[in-house]
């Protein structure tokens, strides 16, 4: 190791520090450590710096990216709409047919041909079952042909036309009164059968459309379902890649630390001598001038004080005979 010279603390003497022998090998060692150390290339990590998405997470990106509204949700809503539009156009007309000339014969006819002819054809059978009997009386009396028989037979062609007439009238009464009731029977019951069926309608409408309404929701739960298992994905692949990251860290860690152990290594050799008096200084003696050296020989600085203020001195007495005056 080179030496600095030292101002001398004494005349005559210098002062050369530098190592102390025990300590020069062990210092000039981890210095040249050091030098070798400074001048290595620049040594990269190679390993990743950071975890990737993990297997669950790119499963979860994946299904995210695929997500779609479930088609079951628009089935339900173009089946419920059409239901919906449907039920708005469904009506029925509750207002029934006027009771007119053709209904009253269509309604009359049946009862004309059930009650009244055969009436009318039993008041004629009855007429000329009258009149036979009132023949056979006439001809026992001598009487058949003439002019009694005439009237006869004509107050009984009389009696059967008022009675016929009369037959006629109130069966025709009869006729309109329950061809009229047995219209409006018929007209509630069309009615009714009209609002049966438009109210059976509507309610299978409305079961259609409530069905609708079931699957639209069935397809929303599905579809929830669906993103609660990617949620879940995605947390167990933030663990997975959590755990990638730990072993990334580890990695790096290492590498760290195998990169820093010379430089550990050497800055603990360098502490285990620190405080240590590891210097040295080396005095060494020069001659001395001829005022130097009687100072010396007077004892130092302190006697030559002491000597230049006694008069009686022989150094005062030495320089007064030099032609110097101290006073």
């Amino acid at each position: 190791m080179p030496t600095t010279p030292a101002t001398p603390t004494t005349p005559g003497t210098t002062n050369t520090q530098g190592l102390a022998d025990w300590a020069a090998p062990y210092i000039t060692n981890y210095l040249g450590q050091a030098q070798t150390l400074a001048q290595q290339p620049y040594q990269a990590y190679e390993g990743p710096l950071t975890a990737g998405p993990s297997t669950l997470q790119n499963q979860a990106f994946t299904g995210i990216g695929s997500l779609t509204v479930p088609a079951g949700i628009g089935q339900a809503a173009t089946t419920a709409g059409d239901l919906a539009t449907r039920a708005g156009n469904t009506q029925y007309n509750a207002v029934g047919s006027d009771f007119g000339t053709q209904q009253a014969q269509q309604y009359m006819n049946p009862y004309l041909q059930a009650a009244l002819n055969p009436a009318m054809d039993e008041a004629r059978r009855q007429a000329d079952i009258s009149r036979m009997a009132d023949a056979g009386r006439l001809t026992q009396a001598g009487a058949f042909g003439g002019s009694r028989q005439a009237i006869m037979e004509s107050e009984g062609r009389r009696n059967l036309m008022d009675k016929q007439n009369q037959m006629l009238t109130s069966g025709y009464s009869t006729a309109f009164d329950k061809a009229q009731q047995q219209f409006n029977a018929d007209q509630t019951r069309k009615i009714n059968e009209k609002q049966f069926g438009a109210e059976l309608g509507l309610k299978g409408l409305q079961t259609g459309i409530q069905g609708a309404q079931t699957q639209g929701q069935l397809a929303d739960a599905q579809n929830r379902a669906t993103l609660a298992n990617l949620q879940q994905q995605l947390a167990g692949g933030e663990i997975q890649r959590g755990i990638t990251s730990e072993g990334v860290k580890a990695d790096l860690d290492e590498f760290n630390r195998q990169r820093d152990d010379p430089y550990k290594k050497l800055q603990f050799q360098r502490e285990m001598i620190s405080g240590l008096p590891v210097g040295s200084v080396t005095s060494q003696s020069q001659g001395l001038s001829g005022v130097a050296a009687l100072i010396q020989g007077m004892g130092g600085a302190a006697a030559l004080n002491t000597s230049l203020s006694d008069k009686n001195s022989p150094l005062y007495k030495l320089l007064g005979n030099l032609g110097i005056n101290l006073g």
